[in-house]
């Protein structure tokens, strides 16, 4: 191969992080208007892309563990968005590429031989706990690199890095963002009372956030995924609880008399709607977090719960008994306009507006359990997305509006899963450590970037 075919990437590598990265930031060195995936298309043709293996630099043995894990995590989340086709390592023609050998040219023509369009290649290098990862994704026919990331970060860090480059390789191939790095919370007895958990996408990397003892529910994140809210029964009273994540820092927000429940940040992340008993009948108020002003939006005889915002807060989606049976309604935010949504099915409950703002999923009940549904915004278009045995509820949105996440019994012991919005590969978060019943998921929002 010519020298002008050839990619000699450790001098490419080298020029950009000189000239470009600063540590512990995310770059792109080549810039890519063309969308090789449509992921808008129901049923599009798979992508083949190649992975080689991830090496250390300088090393020319066998495979390492981080290189291995690197690779394996990054693979995972390329299956998990059914747009790729990952080809088998066996069928590599060059089954030890170029990452950290001597040879610094990418042989494109032995990748397009095994039929890859896209070619993942990476370098590591560790020095005491820091590990420093080069990723770089091409083009096979055109031969060119489409994006190159430099991490640096901590061996703790390792799946976090490998999310990282999902989502850029997502972001480089169909022009939309990934949701690799994003986390999930949710509520499990497993320490034998109700407590709040956190963990990522696919369930590695779980933690406890709440340890009182007591039962705790509904968790939900704040706008920039900072801050966590969630009722508490520690002080007897379910009251409203906002927790800062990077402290532990709790502040209780509302304990007025009776319930304070179903609590859900505005889009602005200035205000807080609620359920509220302390009048006597649950209905929604709003709480302005500038002063603490607490505004009223329903006023009826009937129960009135389970809000969720309109990505552009203009207005919420909630859960009312108000016609007979609970169905869904909506509301303008300044508490005008009640109209309702559900007519069908004896208890529609948990309705979650799409972060893409044209879709509402709920849950109904039909012949004895629960099942996820969506719905256009009016009320129009509803479908049943989940027809299993137990019960399907609580769904939650990922921040793309892509996927969606929700409890399900059918297993016995209830669990979070994941299906695409269309109800589409229907699959079980397999919780690293938490073995106990596993309800109320919520989608992390995108993490901020630096």
């Amino acid at each position: 191969m010519p020298p002008s075919r050839r990619y000699y990437l450790f001098s490419i590598a080298a020029a950009f992080v000189a000239m470009n990265c600063a540590p512990d930031m995310v770059k792109t060195c080549l810039g890519a208007p063309k969308i090789y995936i449509d992921i808008n298309t129901p049923a599009g043709k798979r992508l083949p892309i190649a992975v080689s293996d991830i090496k250390k630099l300088g090393d020319t043995g066998t495979q390492s563990e981080i290189g291995s894990s690197l690779r394996d995590i990054f693979i995972s989340d390329l299956d998990f968005t059914g747009l790729f086709d990952v080809i088998d390592k066996k069928a590599y023609i060059e089954a030890h590429d170029v990452a950290g050998k001597k040879t610094d040219y990418v042989e494109f023509k032995n990748w397009r031989l095994i039929g890859a369009e896209a070619l993942v290649t990476g370098i590591f290098a560790v020095g005491g706990d820091e590990l420093t990862v080069e990723f770089k994704l091409f083009d096979v026919f055109q031969e060119k690199m489409l994006a190159g990331r430099r991490y640096i970060g901590k061996k703790a860090d390792l799946r976090k890095i490998a999310h990282k480059f999902a989502d850029d390789v997502m972001e480089s191939l169909t022009g939309e963002r990934g949701i690799f790095d994003t986390r999930f919370l949710f509520a499990s007895n497993i320490s034998g009372s109700k407590e709040i958990y956190m963990s990522d996408y696919d369930g590695y990397n779980t933690r406890q956030i709440t340890r009182n003892g007591s039962i705790n529910l509904s968790p939900q994140w704040s706008p920039d995924g900072r801050r966590i809210l969630y009722t508490s029964y520690k002080e007897g009273q379910p009251y409203l609880y906002m927790m800062e994540l990077s402290t532990g820092k709790e502040t209780r927000l509302s304990n007025q008399p009776g319930i304070n429940i179903g609590a859900r940040w505005s889009p602005s992340g200035q205000e807080i709607v609620l359920t509220l008993s302390k009048d006597g009948n649950p209905e929604l108020y709003v709480i302005e977090l500038q002063g603490m002003k607490l505004k009223r939006l329903t006023n009826n005889w009937a129960i009135d719960v389970s809000p969720s915002w309109s990505p552009d807060g203009k207005r919420l989606a909630f859960v009312s008994d108000i016609g007979g049976n609970p169905h869904i309604y909506m509301i303008y935010s300044d508490g005008t306009g009640l109209a309702r949504l559900t007519y069908d099915g004896k208890y529609n409950a948990a309705p979650a507006w799409s972060p893409r703002g044209d879709k509402i999923a709920f849950a109904r009940l039909t012949e004895g359990r629960f099942d996820i549904c969506i719905m256009d915004t009016d009320g129009t278009g509803q479908i049943q997305l989940t027809a299993n045995s137990g019960d399907n509820e609580n769904p939650s949105w990922s921040p793309d509006g892509r996927y969606i996440a929700f409890t399900s019994t059918r297993n016995g012991t209830p669990g979070i899963y994941i299906m695409k919005n269309n109800g589409e590969s229907q699959k079980r978060v397999n919780m690293e450590n938490v073995k106990g019943g596993k309800t109320f998921p919520a989608w992390s929002p995108y993490p901020e970037t630096k």
